[in-house]
């Protein structure tokens, strides 16, 4: 089996985009420089974990790397939301058996090792009799057998290690916790404040959570909205997944609470009956939790690790996320450059989608206008074999749009906004560059295209290059498309 390697660097058209989290095992500025080189587009602040002091410094740090290198890095705040954790347990950790009664009460009695009590107050309330309680990823599980005002009476299903702050997970249980948090609401100013350019919200139930998110960022007065990244890790989310869509910038399959709220074999047809729909509507989507997960602590991952990799790539995902392979393991860059290796190995075999999607309601879906020339533009690029696709974009939405047809043919979008750049870090196929020729004749656009292209070793005379543009760069909507073969 081959190693991997330390000196590993992605390509630069790479077209799967890879997350990357922080924390400990990755957060020195040297770290960081070579995991961008390794193939990270997006860092992930898991706002869980980490004081904004320290998150600061992570941000000031990628910004810098991002500068001194040249290309786009997005960066995710990742909000908590309304994860429901066990409170301290006596002595740290506690054994549960078949059979056994725990009580989920208000405040624990110090004496009574039976009792728990847990991060949200209002749990006895929505609990009822037979309902699961799962504890510790699903690896313990507990159901009510008894209900009082003051305590749930729980019996023990499956036995296991419990850890003081471990999730409680209630699959079927209606609860009326709120979507955004207390803590979520100072997490989210500190990350508009820090101009963030993805803003992750955990457990969304329906699109109103995400409504009401959108809401209270643009109450914060940012100039610009970061975009939401909808983490699906519910059944409720699942069933509303087409609300959802419409109100999401970016979809997150999330696959750890995903696999404890929802039986663990029906996650795999799930995963790719979201992706399916992501990719109709046009939203770019990410495969996250528990990649390669393996190696946490070993330099190689398992086939089926490699496997799970390359298949959400085949599936149709946008981007893969690393989570605690990089924060905590013991080899953040070897999986970096794992990771990148698999995408790239997997991407040639990705079907190119052929048709123009009908119904899309998405908010950041392009015109239809701009969808018939960018598929137009895709078709003209195949028969042309030509190099290089190039589209014009401001908002992102045009590049999106060309992204979503899968073309095997690289995407290189010209933007005269950062913002913009670091947003498409979630687009598959697309590689941006900051450029103040968009608003110029076409034939500089052309120049700079060529000129970069022979700088990446990517163009050379005789290769042909399709482009996206606007006859009227004000306007909404693209409605050019210009063919050049590059000169001597």
């Amino acid at each position: 089996m081959n190693s991997p390697r330390d000196d590993y660097q992605e390509s630069p058209l790479a077209k799967t985009k890879i997350v990357a989290t922080l924390g400990p095992a990755c957060n020195s500025p040297d770290m960081l420089r070579q995991m961008v080189v390794a193939g990270v587009d997006i860092f992930r602040l898991n706002f869980a974990h980490g004081s904004h002091e320290v998150l600061a410094e992570s941000v000031t740090a990628i910004r810098q790397i991002a500068a001194e290198l040249g290309r786009p890095v997005g960066i995710l705040g990742d909000l908590g939301g309304p994860k429901i954790r066990l409170e301290d347990l006596p002595g740290g950790s506690l054994r549960v058996d078949w059979g056994e009664r725990y009580s989920f009460v208000h405040e624990t009695d110090p004496e009574d090792p039976t009792q728990f009590s847990t991060t949200y107050d209002g749990l006895i309330d929505d609990l009822k009799v037979n309902d699961p309680v799962l504890l510790a990823d699903g690896t313990v599980a507990l159901r009510v057998v008894e209900k009082h005002a003051d305590r749930a009476v729980c019996v023990v299903e499956q036995p296991g290690l419990l850890r003081s702050g471990q999730g409680v997970n209630l699959p079927g249980v209606d609860l009326r916790v709120p979507s955004v948090t207390e803590k979520d609401r100072a997490d989210l100013a500190w990350a508009v404040a820090q101009g963030l350019d993805f803003i992750g919200l955990s457990f969304v139930r329906r699109g109103d959570d995400i409504h009401e998110l959108r809401r209270l960022i643009g109450e914060l007065g940012p100039e610009h909205l970061p975009f939401i990244v909808a983490k699906i890790e519910k059944p409720e989310a699942v069933v509303a997944l087409e609300g959802i869509l419409t109100e999401a910038d970016v979809v997150m399959v999330a696959r750890g609470d995903l696999g404890v709220e929802i039986d663990i074999v029906r996650v795999p047809a799930i995963q790719k009956q979201i992706i399916r729909e992501c990719n109709r509507q046009r939203v770019p989507v990410i495969t996250a939790t528990q990649m390669l997960d393996s190696m946490q602590h070993n330099r190689i991952p398992t086939r089926a690790e490699a496997s799970d990799v390359a298949n959400a790539v085949l599936d149709g995902s946008d981007a893969v996320m690393l989570s605690g392979e990089t924060a905590i393991g013991d080899y953040p860059l070897l999986s970096v450059a794992m990771m990148s290796r698999i995408v790239q190995e997997a991407e040639p075999f990705v079907v190119p989608h052929k048709e123009l999607p009908i119904g899309v309601s998405s908010r950041n879906a392009a015109t239809q206008m701009t969808r018939a020339v960018t598929l137009g533009a895709m078709h003209a690029a195949e028969q042309l074999a030509a190099n290089l696709i190039v589209v014009l974009t401001r908002s992102s939405k045009t590049a999106i749009a060309v992204s979503e047809l899968r073309s095997p043919i690289p995407i290189l979008a010209l933007t005269d906004s950062p913002r913009t750049a670091r947003r498409l870090c979630v687009a598959w196929g697309v590689t941006a560059l900051v450029t103040d020729v968009c608003q110029k004749p076409p034939e500089c656009w052309m120049d700079s295209v060529v000129e970069w292209g022979r700088q990446q070793g990517i163009l050379e005379t005789g290769h042909r290059v399709v482009l996206v543009g606007s006859t009227d760069w004000t306007q909404p909507g693209k409605d050019l498309m210009l063919v050049h073969t590059v000169a001597e």
